[in-house]
């Protein structure tokens, strides 16, 4: 079975690559005047999304309580965003196909992360208890 931190990583990895593919440099056409003050305030949760999943991505393996939290957060700040995007309030052009499918792949995989944070949380609370303990 794959241990939490090391299944947090590869969803953390996978999330990154979506991020990636919704940028301008790759599959997002709209132009930039058509982004709406709520589509920038999108992207700051995303971007913030971002900054939490590589400082848990950094520190699942030496610290798992904390990782947990801080990827657990994640998920929260992405939904946002997504239902933003897909009811027209973060930019004044429709999203592309390509982006939609992609909004959903990333939101799927933060819910992932939710669990599997969750799940490292868990396991770092039960460590934690088993050495003061022990």
């Amino acid at each position: 079975m794959t241990r939490p931190a090391s299944l947090l990583r590869l969803l953390i990895g996978v999330h990154l690559v979506w991020t990636v593919l919704l940028t301008p440099a790759a599959l997002e056409s709209r132009p930039f005047s058509s982004i709406s003050p709520i589509g920038w305030f999108s992207l700051v949760l995303i971007f913030t999304t971002v900054g939490l999943d590589l400082a848990a991505f950094l520190l699942a393996r030496r610290n798992p309580r904390t990782a947990g939290l801080l990827a657990a957060i994640g998920p929260f700040l992405f939904v946002g965003p997504f239902i933003g995007d897909q009811v027209g309030l973060f930019s004044s052009l429709k999203a592309p196909l390509q982006i939609t499918v992609v909004e959903v792949l990333a939101l799927l995989t933060q819910l992932a992360i939710l669990y599997v944070a969750l799940r490292l949380r868990r396991e770092g609370a039960a460590a934690g208890k088993a050495e003061s303990m022990g």
